[in-house]
């Protein structure tokens, strides 16, 4: 189980980095007067793009609401999620079954059906504790598939509003040595972070 969450916080990690890339801006550069002020005006690429629609393709069906704000890299790690929490619900759900019938025949005497089990489970108190055992991590495993499909919902509703948000790429941040003096007419030395904002 912890291995699994290690791999859902390192897909969410990747989509996080993935999102922070910055995309080429269509910008348009006019002059006015005597060519010395230059004022830069952004273009939208697609003004029909819309978030709701995003959202309605990725509920209607999980990867369609990525498919539309044209990130296909994210749709195979969807359905990796998807098939990854069904084959756990499937096995966690075959071996409650299996376990609430050993515990049936346990409880009413059919030992030749369950000679097997026997060794493993000598009395019905361990076979009640695989029983649930089996179907906690069902549950869990429901409710994670849930949030899979409500955060696919998610993502792609926030790609579609951010893809028309616009970088100016002379924004900058950059980290200086500084000297700064205190009250007491003591220097410190430092570090500053500038920003540059064209």
């Amino acid at each position: 189980m912890r291995i699994l969450l290690f791999i859902f916080i390192f897909l969410v990690s990747v989509l996080i980095v993935k999102g922070q890339e910055i995309q080429p801006t269509d910008s348009t550069f006019l002059q006015l007067g005597d060519g010395s002020e230059d004022i830069e005006t952004f273009q939208m690429e697609d003004t029909t793009h819309s978030p709701r629609l995003a959202a309605l393709y990725s509920a209607i069906l999980p990867g369609m609401g990525q498919f539309y704000n044209e990130k296909y890299w994210k749709i195979p790690i969807v359905y990796a999620l998807g098939v990854l929490a069904a084959s756990q619900i499937k096995n966690n759900h075959q071996n409650y079954l299996l376990f609430s019938n050993i515990y049936f025949n346990i409880n009413n005497g059919n030992e030749e059906e369950i000679e097997n089990y026997l060794t493993r489970f000598p009395n019905v108190e361990s076979a009640q504790r695989q029983i649930d055992r089996y179907k906690r991590d069902r549950d869990y495993w429901i409710i994670l598939s849930g949030l899979f499909y409500v955060l696919q919902i998610v993502d792609a509703t926030v790609d579609a509003h951010l893809r028309e948000f616009n970088i100016n790429q002379d924004l900058s941040l950059k980290i200086k040595p500084s000297i700064q003096s205190s009250p007491y007419n003591n220097m410190h030395a430092g570090l500053s972070l500038n920003f540059r904002l064209k």
